[in-house]
């Protein structure tokens, strides 16, 4: 006959089980739940990048950062694009390049490069200056900003891509250091100054891209090279 004490044990050890097997069954349910959630991000860190389109490689004339040209030419044109612009990448590859190649070499303009994707609400037009301003640290910012437009649409249409693999990618085409990129990008190291430059454009009344301050002038919008030429040609007429 079983005391009374060898029954209290019996449940005890019941109970103890059937805890155990209650931890057990909710762990199981917690890790799968965890394992759902994490499988959206594991697919996106697995994502292979399409192939990045390569630019034509383009000279520019005294490249210092995101400006080019000689910095006491009589004409000073700052730009306001955003990389995720149709009509700002029509105008790097156009009417930018014309100025470049004429107005930038000649020594009659000094060009100015900001990006205020942050004035139209775009995160990754954002998280992209901040790369190409790290990039202009070695040197890089335009063969950087060239890729970021040659693969616009890719990059602004690729919701199952994560950007950081467009950020890296292009900063090895451009044989960039990596360490030092990869430090300065992950430390939002140029946050502020993407900033500065929102702020900056709408203090100047911008609220479209691409825009232009031409020796303080605003010009708006991708223009034929005729019409930036005698808007250049009226600020070296003054």
């Amino acid at each position: 006959m079983q005391t009374r004490q060898t029954i209290q044990e019996r449940r005890r050890q019941r109970q103890k089980q059937q805890r155990t097997t209650k931890i057990m069954v909710i762990s199981g349910v917690v890790l799968i739940l965890a394992a759902l959630l994490m499988l959206p991000t594991i697919r996106l860190a697995m994502t292979p990048l399409t192939e990045i389109i390569h630019p034509d490689f383009v000279v520019r004339s005294m490249p210092d950062g995101n400006a080019m040209g000689d910095p006491n030419a009589p004409v000073v044109i700052h730009e306001y694009s955003d990389f995720g612009c149709g009509h700002c990448a029509n105008f790097s590859e156009g009417t930018g390049r014309e100025i470049a190649s004429s107005y930038v070499a000649s020594g009659e303009v000094y060009f100015v490069s900001h990006s205020v994707g942050g004035l139209l609400g775009s995160e990754i037009s954002q998280k992209l200056t901040e790369a190409a301003y790290c990039a202009a640290d070695q040197n890089k910012y335009w063969e950087y900003h060239d890729y970021i437009f040659a693969n616009q649409y890719a990059i602004y249409s690729a919701a199952n891509t994560p950007l950081d693999k467009y950020v890296s990618a292009f900063a090895e085409a451009v044989k960039l250091d990596m360490d030092a990129f990869t430090n300065c990008y992950d430390s939002n190291t140029y946050s502020d100054r993407v900033q500065q430059d929102q702020l900056d454009a709408m203090q100047a009344g911008i609220n479209s891209t691409p825009s232009f301050l031409v020796n303080g002038e605003l010009v708006v919008g991708n223009l034929p090279f005729a019409d930036f030429q005698a808007a250049i040609e009226a600020a070296l007429s003054k």
